[in-house]
């Protein structure tokens, strides 16, 4: 098949992102706030901008994520008492109880994703996503991001 890498790239988005919808629905929760909440969870507080930055979104849109996440009282939001300006984000206790739920519902998607793959092309696929990723965001966005997600083996 000769498709547009933009047109299968733009295709896969939309399958995951329709499989991540259907499983994170069932807990109330988009595909975006779920992703923050393992996020916080695994990582630990950190500042509104240190999370956007690790879930590749802009500060307004990750805000409005954490204030639905605090509505639905899943996070916590306290003003950072080394910068008056910085809030840090935090999981709360009932969003304590609902990430281990999260991480298994990502992790059958992270299989089924991976499903006739070898090694080999995992790792291919993980590089070749990560240049792309690079190629398309701002560049201070994208070094630490990318640089974060390969760390953690989440890229």
């Amino acid at each position: 098949m000769n498709a547009p890498l933009v047109k299968l790239i733009g295709t896969a988005r939309r399958q995951i992102r329709q499989s991540f919808w259907a499983k994170f629905a069932a807990h109330g929760l988009t595909p975006q706030q779920g992703w923050i909440l393992r996020v916080l969870s695994a990582q630990g507080p950190m500042s509104l901008h240190c999370l956007a930055q690790w879930v590749f979104m802009d500060d307004p849109t990750a805000c409005r994520i954490v204030k639905t996440l605090q509505d639905k009282g899943l996070v916590d939001s306290i003003p950072d008492p080394a910068h008056g300006r910085r809030n840090i984000v935090s999981v709360s206790r009932s969003g304590a109880k609902l990430a281990p739920a999260l991480d298994a519902l990502a992790d059958d998607l992270g299989r089924d994703l991976e499903a006739g793959l070898t090694a080999l092309e995992k790792r291919q696929l993980r590089a070749t996503l990560l240049k792309v990723i690079a190629n398309l965001a701002p560049p201070a966005r994208t070094a630490d991001a990318v640089s974060a997600l390969a760390e953690t083996g989440q890229a």
